[in-house]
């Protein structure tokens, strides 16, 4: 009898019935064909991503290779290295960036020092510049896009009281001398 009631109900409640049967046959089809595309999708870039991000990392476990593949980028990094007497060139193109983004540096100080057993030489520079934060991003990124070997060791920003949008930049920048 209560089998019978069941039945009625469900008649009587066809179209409410009928569209959870379809929303349910829908979602179905749309988890077969999309989250499925999808996930095929991900895996592509997955591994797209580490074919790029690790292209020639051997993949022998020799360790004599290693070690001869790690000496040839230690010499082509060395001799990417300028001698000491290139100093003041990286001084000067430090000074090109901050005019080439309109700002001036106060307090120049140098800080040479014997850097690590390859007998290389890191001199620090810190200074401090005072402009707006647009410009300083855009000195900070220029130096980042540098074709010198520049390491920046300090940032430091500090806006400025009682100025409009004026913020001081405190940076240490080390450049690395054979």
């Amino acid at each position: 009898m209560k089998f019978k009631r069941i039945i009625r109900a469900l008649r009587f409640n066809r179209y409410f019935w009928g569209s959870c049967v379809l929303i349910l046959l829908l979602n179905l089809v749309f988890t077969a064909v999309v989250v499925r595309r999808q996930r095929n999708s991900i895996e592509e870039l997955q591994a797209m991503y580490s074919r790029k991000r690790n292209p020639d990392v051997p993949r022998e476990r020799d360790e004599i290779a290693r070690y001869r593949i790690a000496g040839v980028e230690l010499r082509l990094f060395m001799g990417k290295v300028p001698p000491k007497e290139r100093f003041v060139e990286r001084v000067r193109e430090i000074h090109e960036l901050l005019q080439r983004n309109g700002l001036q540096m106060k307090g120049l100080t140098f800080k040479p020092e014997q850097a690590g057993p390859m007998k290389l030489w890191k001199y620090t520079s810190s200074f401090s510049v005072r402009g707006r934060f647009s410009q300083l991003k855009s000195f900070i990124a220029d130096i980042q896009n540098s074709k010198s070997i520049f390491c920046l060791d300090h940032v430091s920003f500090k806006q400025v009281p009682n100025s409009r949008g004026l913020v001081d930049l405190g940076l240490e920048v080390s450049t690395y001398f054979k």
